[in-house]
């Protein structure tokens, strides 16, 4: 019997005492982020998978709706003239490289670098030389083409700013700390 007054003793001071209680504590504590933290895991799966599902969705049937455009316009008949594999590879190269351009510009972003936003291109049906454009037969000026806007207009062109930096003085504790001497013809 004293054996089991001791024992139990023992397991008495294990479970009574502050150490265990603060290590309870702690246990439950710690399972009940992890568990609360799991649950907010799974509910922005379930809503990913909802975005998904619904982009997934007005995709298919942007998909479905330019296909049958696409097909109907196969069976309907063209009157314009087809392009020549020339343009199409000009097409082709223009839309590479302003792709390439602002995946560049968008990654540099992401990583904090400083980088210009690449040049609009121009398409190459628009820049025709002057001798493809003065050998087109010239059309009669008509009521409606008199008074309607050009097709393709000129780009405007963005004015220009320009900022002067102000001159600045150095300290000369920083003149000092950096090695680096001033202009004296510079005055704050």
């Amino acid at each position: 019997m004293d054996k089991i007054k001791g024992q139990a003793s023992k397991v008495g001071e294990l479970l009574f005492d502050r150490e265990t209680g603060a290590t309870y504590k702690k246990t439950v504590t710690l399972t009940w982020a992890i568990l609360r933290e799991t649950g907010v895991l799974l509910w922005l799966v379930i809503c990913l998978v909802f975005v998904g599902g619904e982009w997934f969705w007005y995709k298919s049937i942007a998909l479905g709706r330019s296909s049958r455009n696409w097909y109907e316009e196969l069976k309907a008949p063209s009157e314009a003239e087809p392009k020549s594999a020339s343009d199409i590879g000009e097409s082709a190269l223009t839309a590479l490289g302003t792709g390439a351009g602002t995946l560049l510009y968008q990654a540099k972003k992401q990583l904090g670098m400083d980088a210009a936003p690449p040049a609009p291109r121009a398409p190459a049906s628009a820049a025709k030389p002057a001798a493809a454009v003065a050998a087109e037969p010239a059309q009669p000026a008509t009521a409606a083409t008199a008074t309607t806007a050009p097709a393709n207009p000129e780009p405007v062109a963005a004015p220009s700013v320009t900022f002067e930096a102000e001159p600045t003085t150095v300290s000369p504790e920083v003149e000092a700390d950096t090695g680096i001497a001033t202009d004296p013809d510079i005055s704050a």
